[in-house]
């Protein structure tokens, strides 16, 4: 019997090892992998040929009534489309001079760039865009050779997850290398022509753009041999924010002026709004569950804290907050103060409390959201069976015992999509915040609108951040949800 077994597997892999060898001899005549390997392998070779052997060194701007500004750029070149586009004291520039100076040798290649902008102390901060568009045809590079490394070692099998990914760097490959490019002028045609021939790339240039085409044409063919979507919503965030970023550099002034005026006001928004959302999600769970709870008076406090607040706008009550609610705290002091001479400290201290602009704005949208997550959370622990409950107190435990261990552990996965979606909203109307004069990403658009009367490039500018912000989330939400989804 033992003799046996060991003859059928010995048949066994006799029979695979053909069909590894005919696999592998598939892999070498398939040509879409061989598109990928030999684009791979140029687009490395490439990066150590000559790729951008001048650059420009230094600019001179000449405006109106002869006043000049000079510019002088040690590694790259960076902030001059800005600087000739910006005005200057309503003086017109009437003439732009640049020097063009040859790279050191060991620096011309595209290993020889990034060695030197890493070499240099607070050059990656300055140039890191430039750095990203350099690394990201050899990235794909790397993927397409281990793709096929590993298409050769399983023999018979397509690594599917990879495709889908091999695909989108190839494109962004190709895309890399050429604003690597731009970078040397600046994204300015003016630099370019001035420049001349001598800012035209090199054979390592070329070299690795084809490389590159070579490896989106390969992984492009093998497109069918994957059930996995090549694009998903995930390529919009990013299609959007690198739209934000060509605006900056294709058009500094007014849009890298705008991003740089209001970035502060996205941290401001970001923070608001998390901030809010850990206390929405608290008084949303306390208020749900007062929603359900067997106290006609707990019960009856919810139900009015819910309606009322959902029947007034979230506009209208953060302007009671900010403007009404300081001349209710005069009144409670000035209660408390009539009480009883020992209530004196109390009441003074009513009647000297104000509320920051960003306390209003965190406690006007804990309110309002919190009266809409109350009712999300009351459906879903209205979704749960009885009998969940019913088994766990038979079991022994008190009623929050079986609230935190039981009920809730099932109820947050009907609770997460909705909730989702409240933390979406509630990241778009953060921008009312900014009539309580909280410097959020709106007010800081506002303000960069009254200083210009740029209102298309401003709210442009805005928007775009807002969508950014909005799709992130709501792709982060989906993922989340995704891995929580259970069978019902």
């Amino acid at each position: 019997m033992k003799q046996k077994v060991v003859e059928e597997e010995t048949v066994f892999a006799d029979a695979i090892t053909p069909l590894r060898l005919n696999s592998r001899v598939v892999v070498w005549r398939d040509r879409r992998l061989l598109a990928i390997l030999a684009g791979a392998a140029l687009v490395v070779f490439s990066f150590a040929l000559p790729m951008f052997t001048w650059r420009i060194t230094a600019a001179q701007m000449t405006y109106s009534g002869g006043t000049q500004r000079s510019a002088r750029f040690p590694l790259l070149i960076a902030g001059q489309h800005y600087a000739q586009k910006a005005p200057l004291a309503k003086k017109t520039l009437t003439d732009l001079q640049v020097t063009v100076a040859p790279v050191k040798e060991h620096r011309t290649s595209g290993y020889g760039w990034l060695a030197a902008i890493l070499a240099e102390r607070g050059a990656l901060r300055q140039h890191a865009s430039f750095v990203i568009c350099l690394l990201m045809p050899l990235i794909a590079a790397c993927l397409g050779a281990a793709f096929v490394g590993r298409l050769l070692r399983d023999g018979w099998s397509w690594p599917e997850s990879w495709i889908p990914w091999l695909i989108r760097l190839a494109v962004l490959g190709v895309g890399g290398i050429l604003l690597a490019w731009m970078h040397q002028f600046d994204f300015s045609d003016w630099l370019l022509i001035l420049g001349g021939k001598a800012l035209w790339p090199r054979v390592g240039f070329w070299g690795a753009l084809a490389g590159a085409l070579a490896l989106l044409i390969g992984s492009w063919g093998l497109r069918r041999e994957t059930q996995r979507a090549v694009s998903n919503w995930w390529v919009l965030v990013f299609a959007v924010a690198l739209a934000v970023w060509l605006l900056t550099r294709v058009r500094p002034y007014p849009y890298w002026e705008i991003w740089t005026f209001i970035a502060d006001g996205i941290l401001v928004t970001l923070r608001i709004v998390t901030t809010s959302f850990g206390f929405i999600l608290l008084v949303s769970l306390l208020g749900g569950l007062g929603r359900i709870a067997h106290s006609k008076f707990i019960y009856g406090i919810a139900s009015l804290y819910v309606e009322l607040i959902r029947g007034i706008p979230l506009l209208v009550q953060l302007l009671f907050i900010w403007f009404a609610l300081p001349q209710v705290f005069d009144v409670i002091g000035a209660a408390l103060q009539g009480i009883s001479p020992a209530l004196q400290g109390w009441g003074q201290w009513f009647i000297d409390l104000r509320l920051s602009p960003f306390t209003a704005a965190v406690l006007g949208l804990t309110i309002c959201y919190g009266a809409y997550g109350s009712e999300i959370f009351r459906a879903g622990i209205s979704s749960i069976h009885r009998g969940q409950m019913e088994a766990a107190r038979s079991l022994g435990m008190t009623y929050f015992q079986a609230m935190r261990y039981i009920i809730l552990p099932q109820a947050i996965r009907v609770i997460l999509p909705p909730i989702g979606n409240e933390f979406v909203a509630l990241l778009k109307d953060s921008s009312l915040v900014s009539v309580l004069a909280v410097s959020d990403l709106t007010r800081r658009g506002r303000e960069y609108m009254a200083r210009t009367f740029l209102s298309f490039d401003t709210w442009i500018m805005v928007a775009l951040c807002y969508l950014v912000l909005t799709l992130f989330s709501s792709r982060a939400v989906e993922f989340i949800e995704s891995k929580s989804k259970f069978e019902r």
